[in-house]
């Protein structure tokens, strides 16, 4: 039976992951079987450059994880963007990141369970895609809520399982290439510089290729369920976004070099028409592979979600509900069960409008972290170890990240403001509220 935290024990997690599991939630997270699902779209707007694409995009979104890195380090905390401004900015400054960030962490399992819901309507047309977004989330809530433990044991199972999948594509791909594709120096070039591609083209790709690299730091949310976090966080971070990092740029070249031409008969799918190319008869089964995976990916998304309300609510940046723990299972069971909640209004939308309320979120947070590190350099009490580089390094990934949520849809950034307006007008009632409440304290103690 569970109890509100606060009135019973101290709201704590407990620490149960290494540095290897730590990283392969992040892994998870990201989901790299994605470059499957998303090369028919970048491949067409890249013009066949879509290795540079992801090359390009890669880098920059290393140069952020550095940054989280860095802050890990120093703050083992589980709020992730949302705890590194609370500890170097101000509060008020870190609510608003947080709470924008919610926008991301709320939204990003709906996003993925939507989606996974969709590619198995179209295996199984008779089943309705709605069932799916219930079973899903269903599924995933009650794994979460046995603790961070259980789903790690889970997430390994799925993880070994993707990652064999992208093996073997790999191979295939690279056996199909010498049958029926062979070498030439313009066909070797094609998916980094083909003749129908161009700079601007390769970098609006890397804008949507970025998106495939939401949740690496998804990992700094376990900061308190993971041992020694100060080592294993850092790493597993700069892990996660390198390793997914390289199976994007690896697997898309070889998949452009397969099917070098940008028609395909279905653009959304054009990935799968790939793999069932190279793999003949065992389609059905890769398939079958990547959608756990998916799922896998919409486990670990809700479980970070959950931690980063668990950090706003501890702190008093949102209602002490949201701090609430099971007594159990010690995992914060009430924001597992709102965000599987959430992830049911997938029932209602399309995957476009879901998508578009995650991008605002998650890009202005990797400016942030940026900016904290460069903050902090500048700041009286200075924690951070480094000097010109860790600046070029923290400059380089915030103007990353500022250019990527400049590329956004207008959709996204009006969802967006719409947010971060919500969050500026609930923090000016609540800093009111706490202003009326003090005055009058003072004048009763008088």
């Amino acid at each position: 039976m569970s109890n509100l935290s606060d009135d019973v024990t101290p709201a704590t997690l407990t620490r149960r992951l290494g540095g290897f599991s730590a990283a392969l939630f992040g892994l998870a997270y990201i989901c790299p079987t994605s470059v499957i699902s998303t090369f028919g779209i970048l491949a067409t707007g890249t013009g066949g450059g879509v290795a540079s694409a992801y090359l390009i995009a890669t880098t920059a979104i290393l140069l952020t994880a550095i940054s989280y890195a860095r802050m890990a380090a120093y703050y083992p905390q589980a709020g992730s963007a949302y705890a590194y401004v609370l500890r170097t900015v101000n509060p008020s400054a870190a609510f608003l990141v947080g709470w924008i960030l919610a926008l991301d962490y709320f939204f990003v399992p709906m996003v993925i369970c939507l989606f996974t819901a969709k590619a198995f309507e179209v295996v199984l047309p008779t089943v309705s895609y709605r069932v799916w977004v219930l079973v899903i989330a269903c599924s995933t809530t009650f794994t979460n809520l046995l603790g961070i433990k259980i789903a790690n044991r889970v997430n390994l199972t799925i993880m070994v399982a993707q990652l064999a999948v992208i093996a073997v594509l790999i191979v295939l791909c690279y056996l199909y290439l010498g049958v029926a594709n062979p070498a030439t120096v313009e066909g070797t070039l094609a998916p980094f510089v083909g003749i129908h591609t161009s700079f601007k083209m390769i970098i609006g790709g890397a804008a949507i290729a970025a998106y495939s690299f939401l949740g690496f730091d998804a990992v700094t949310t376990l900061s308190e369920e993971t041992r020694a976090p100060t080592r294993n966080i850092p790493i597993a971070t700069v892990f996660a976004a390198a390793a997914s990092g390289a199976i994007y740029i690896v697997t898309s070249y070889l998949m452009a070099r397969v099917h070098p031409s940008t028609n395909f008969k279905d653009v959304d799918n054009a990935g799968y028409e790939i793999v069932a190319l190279v793999s003949g008869h065992g389609f059905l089964l890769i398939f079958v592979i990547v959608m756990i995976a998916f799922i896998a990916s919409v486990m670990c998304a809700q479980a970070g979600s959950s931690r980063l309300l668990f950090a706003m609510g501890r702190d008093g940046a949102l209602p002490k509900v949201f701090a609430r723990l099971s007594l159990r299972f010690r995992t914060p069971d009430f924001n597992i069960a709102l965000t599987g909640t959430v992830m049911l209004i997938g029932l209602l939308v399309d995957v476009d409008t879901a998508a578009s309320c995650v991008n605002f979120g998650a890009f202005t947070a990797f400016a942030s972290v940026n900016l904290c590190v460069i903050y902090d350099h500048f700041s009286v009490r200075r924690v951070l170890k480094g000097g010109a580089i860790k600046l070029l390094l923290a400059g380089a990934g915030a103007s990353a990240a500022i250019w990527l949520l400049w590329s956004l849809q207008r959709t996204a950034v009006v969802v967006g403001l719409i947010w971060l307006t919500v969050g500026c007008a609930y923090l000016l009632v609540r800093t009111r509220r706490r202003a009326v409440s003090a005055r009058l304290s003072e004048s009763e103690f008088q």
